[in-house]
């Protein structure tokens, strides 16, 4: 697919990585996601976190990483980048503290938990995160297959419990199913749950939405999943939720797994950031409904490649710091080489 810059961006400002001048040793970070929680703080989720000296992540020992972290972020105007956080901590003070941790026979060696996306309704905080498998000896961006997705809650600590699935497992939905809650979006009576089939490649998953009322967000039954929706070959196609998850109702797809969507005022539609597979592209889609049609990827941004094998990963908006009714946005990602969240500033035209 040939991608042309999207006309809807009138300028980008790369505000460089961040969150590297802290009091834990943190160096490196994945993922990097952001739940509103009541009054004027966000809670900031990071996968694999890496403490100390490294030089790349790429074929990194990971059994000693922290494999989900998190960080207190107030409100602020990030026009010149995060400068006020911190990172929830271990008792002592001298390390972040993992916040989902693992139950046996996991073992840190070998698996990962990787916290994506939540939400804060219930006077909780819940995360949705993958459980990934991994051959320690390899390289894990290339080896690493997908268990499936679990919800853990948090409580006034955020200290975080993992909630069980129906058939006794953590993994409410398993690896042959989307793994719903890569991203989270309260619209209307209901939470509204992205998810991606990722292929072999892992950088061409296809996007279906899930959704479930508040007050049943720990029951797997109440939970309904798109099955018909529009497309730009059929924009008059009916709307429809059914009981069972079919892959019938792709929204979109070339997404490396996460994602964010959002409304915005200022554009007047829903808008979603991602990257373009694992290539150095980030890309908005819009659409008239969460449902759909989603147009075609455009270009936002090309970040400069910084070596031959960098992989872009983790692009998604900060929809809760838009400033000018949504005019103006915020999108990380992640640069595998660099391995740190990276900024940038948006304005639509």
């Amino acid at each position: 697919m040939t991608l042309r810059p999207s006309p809807l961006v009138a300028s980008v400002r790369d505000l460089g990585v961040q969150f590297s001048d802290n009091d834990l040793d943190i160096t490196g970070q994945d993922a990097v996601t952001s739940v509103v929680l009541p009054g004027d703080e966000t809670f900031w989720i990071f996968g694999d976190t890496v403490e100390g000296p490294f030089d790349t992540i790429r074929g990194f020992e990971l059994t000693e990483v922290l494999s989900n972290t998190g960080a207190i972020v107030p409100l602020q105007d990030i026009s010149h980048g995060v400068k006020t956080f911190r990172y929830l901590a271990e008792p002592s003070g001298a390390r972040a503290r993992q916040l989902i941790g693992f139950v046996a026979p996991e073992h840190r060696s070998t698996q990962r938990l990787w916290a994506i996306h939540g939400v804060h309704t219930g006077g909780h905080l819940y995360l949705y995160y993958h459980r990934i498998t991994m051959d320690p000896t390899l390289d894990v961006f290339e080896t690493f297959t997908l268990d499936g997705m679990g919800i853990a809650r948090a409580d006034a600590d955020y200290r975080f419990e993992r909630l069980t699935a129906p058939d006794g497992s953590h993994e409410w939905w398993k690896g042959d199913e989307p793994g719903f809650g890569v991203w989270v979006q309260p619209h209307g009576d209901h939470l509204y749950l992205w998810g991606s089939i990722q292929p072999e490649s892992k950088s061409a998953g296809d996007m279906y939405l899930a959704r479930v009322l508040p007050d049943r967000i720990e029951d797997l039954s109440a939970y309904e999943y798109l099955v018909q929706a529009p497309t730009l070959a059929e924009p008059d196609a009916p709307v429809r939720w059914s009981e069972r998850f079919t892959p019938t109702a792709c929204l979109f797809s070339h997404v490396p797994n996460e994602m964010s969507s959002s409304w915005n005022p200022y554009l007047g539609c829903f808008i979603s950031l991602t990257t373009y597979q694992r290539d150095n592209i980030l890309v908005i889609r819009t659409a008239p409904d969460l449902t759909g049609p989603w147009s075609e990827p455009e270009v936002v941004f090309r970040p400069e490649r910084t070596s031959d094998e960098a992989l872009f990963n983790a692009g998604k908006e900060h929809p809760e710091f838009a400033r000018e009714g949504g005019k103006v946005t915020y999108m990380t990602f992640i640069d595998s080489t660099v391995y740190k969240p990276h900024l940038i500033e948006i304005a639509f035209a």
